[in-house]
Parts: C-alpha cells; structure tokens; sequence
C-alpha cells in the first residue's frame, strides 16, 4: 500500500511521461534507436529539474534524500510504461557503487553528473572469453606508481549503450600475474579518452544492440579507482547486485498482465475456466517475486553484506515476466505469427517483449549463476 507521498510521486512520474511518450505508445525502450535516444535524453533532463533522477540519493549529490521506496516508484513506472529514460547504468549500478565505496572527489565528480542527466555510463566486465565466469578477466590494467596512471590494455564484448556513453566502469587486471579474483580493480575511464575504439555487434538481422570496446593503451588516473587497487572483485559483485534486483522485470510482466486481463475481457475469454486459472496464477507469482524485489533492495540499504536475495529476486523476476509473455503469446497466438507491420501495437509488442525477454536469464549473470550463489552464500552449502 502506497503512502499518500508515494501516490502523489507516481502521479507526478506519469504525468511527466505523460508529456513526453507519444499517444499509445508500445515500443519497448531501445536507445539505440536515435528516436528513443532523443527521447531519453528529454525525459532525463525534465527528471533532473526536479531532481528525481536518484530521489533516494543524499541531496548534495542531486537527489532529495528520500528512503528507497520512490527510487522503485520510478523503475517500476518506468518499466510499466516502457519507457526510455531509466538510467540503470548510472544510478542502479556504477552510483550506488561509488556512494558505498567512492572518495569524496568521485562523489562530487560523478554522482553530481548523474543527477543532473548529463552522461550515459556503459559497463565493461564482459571479454571474448569471459562472460558468466568473470574472475577470468585478462583485460590489464598496467599501474605507474610513479606518475599515479593505469595503462589499459584489452577487448570488453556486449557492451550496451557502449556507442552512446560517455564514461565506462570497467574491471581489468593491475597485478601482474594474478588469477581469478586476486589482482583485480574497478576503474573509471572516459570514452572519449585515446586508444578508446567502439565497434558494434551486429546480430543476424544487421542491427546492433550490443559494442565491443577497444582498449588500447588507455590512460587513467588512480583517482578513479573504486575501492582500492588490485582488491575490485567484492566491490565488482557488490556492483552486481545493484544489478539484479529485478524491478524492470516486475514493471514489463505487471504491464503485461494487465493488458492480456484487458484483452481476454474485452474478447469474451474471461470465462474459460483454463484463462481463469492461468491468470490467477500468475498475478499470485508475480506478487510474491515483486514481494521479494522490494526486499532485495530494502536489504541493500540496510548492511554492506554481498548476500542471496538479488539473485533470488532476479531468478524470480525474470521467470514470471517470461511465464506471463508466454501466456500472453499464447493467447494472441492466431494474431501474433510474424513481425510486420499489419499487426497491431499490443501484438507486435508482445511478441517483441517475449523474444527479447528470453535474454532475462543470462543478463547480469546467468539463472544456474544465481542459483549457486544462492547455494553458496545463502546456505552455506559447498562449490
């Protein structure tokens, strides 16, 4: 149950959105489309003057100091009403990072930035061999004592937005030598920096959502590592869980749902004992996993522990948002065969969604990744 504050801020999020989403808008929000690009930059801008950006963030970074319940007002609208705008790179994961680990400098320098919607940050952890196994990272990072530099050297793949943004946080290797988890760092660098060179990936219909990043001889300086040098592995999975929590999932699944409620109403299905059951079940589902988002990111404000309820929030919230599009398709199944344009917005949208949800698994580190660190560091149990 929303407080009166809370009602009165998502109806301020959705008249803002109002104002910028064109009418019946049914796009899912993919900046890579300069339209939707264009788009977010306007939306973020009309956040910024009223510093809703990050509202749970402390006001002298450009936040209003509010508990964490209207930052998941946010996500959560935003998600509903697919929209572009939601800055998840910078305020769900490289800010909450550096409010929990960063100097003074890096506070006032980059979450500054953020609340103000002036950059787009993109993340570089992912390499040609390294993916779910993160520890395995080569990309190094060369650190000078003597001139306080780290020269980076290495390929970072399937990176988002990385063709858009302005800065990247990225984890390399600055201890010559080490392996897996020892000797690593999390570093700031400038996209605009020399020897920085963005390439897209191109999938099988010539689009691409995805960059690999170049990284040669890039120069940075060690006032913009977090936490500290050669120890970044904890603070790279602590960044993780700002990740996973879920809430984009929740938002698409319950605008989802709604809308094939809408339309089993409106086509007289409601009545099927079979569409009844089906429809029950999933509100009950997507409840109990929206229960345990909101716990996931209560419990982060709460301690400094790395613990399990983000990868249990994540494995639950991608699973229902693909059980309930799953439904939904097969509801809309006579309608919804191939993507062309006779189609209407709900179908075409639908079928979009389902086949880009099928990625909720792997991003942000894989279903059997979060069961095992559930395993692990939720019950103790053995590698």
């Amino acid at each position: 149950m929303l407080s009166q504050s809370e009602k009165k801020f998502k109806k301020q999020i959705n008249s803002l959105l109002d104002k910028f989403l064109p009418n019946n808008w049914q796009e899912y929000p993919d900046e890579r489309i300069d339209e939707h690009w264009d788009l977010s930059l306007k939306i973020k801008k009309e956040l910024a003057k009223n510093k809703w950006i990050a509202p749970s963030w402390p006001k002298e970074y450009g936040g209003l100091g509010e508990d964490i319940s209207k930052s998941i007002i946010l996500s959560e609208t935003f998600a509903y009403r697919m929209s572009p705008g939601n800055d998840r790179f910078g305020v769900r994961m490289i800010g909450p990072t550096i409010l929990k680990y960063g100097t003074d400098y890096q506070k006032e320098k980059f979450l500054n930035e953020i609340t103000r919607g002036e950059v787009q940050w993109c993340q570089g952890y992912s390499e040609p061999n390294s993916g779910s196994d993160l520890a395995s990272i080569v990309t190094k990072g060369d650190y000078n004592e003597e001139n306080d530099t780290i020269t980076i050297n290495g390929i970072k793949v399937w990176t988002t937005l990385g063709h858009r943004a302005d800065r990247m946080f990225i984890l390399v290797r600055t201890l010559p030598d080490s392996s897996r988890h020892h000797g690593l760092s999390l570093v700031l660098i400038d996209m605009k920096d020399p020897g920085v060179k963005v390439n897209p990936i191109k999938n099988i219909s010539g689009s691409s959502s995805f960059n690999e990043v170049v990284l040669n001889n890039v120069k940075t300086s060690s006032k913009n590592i977090i936490g500290k040098l050669h120890e970044g592995w904890m603070v790279a999975l602590d960044l993780l869980n700002f990740e996973r929590s879920g809430i984009d999932y929740i938002g698409w699944g319950e605008r989802c749902l709604d809308d094939i409620e809408d339309y089993c109403k409106k086509n007289n299905l409601i009545e099927n004992e079979n569409i009844i059951n089906n429809l029950s079940s999933l509100r009950a589902s997507l409840e109990s996993a929206k229960i345990m988002t909101y716990k996931a990111l209560w419990i982060k404000t709460q301690n400094d522990e790395i613990n399990m309820e983000p990868s249990m929030s994540k494995i639950l919230a991608t699973e229902i948002n693909i059980k309930i599009h799953d439904f939904a398709f097969n509801v809309l199944s006579k309608k919804v065969t191939i993507l062309d344009d006779s189609q209407d917005g709900f179908s075409k949208r639908i079928l979009k969604n389902r086949l880009f949800f099928v990625s909720g698994g792997i991003l942000g580190g894989t279903t059997e990744i979060q069961k095992n660190i559930i395993a692990q560091r939720g019950l103790g149990l053995p590698r």
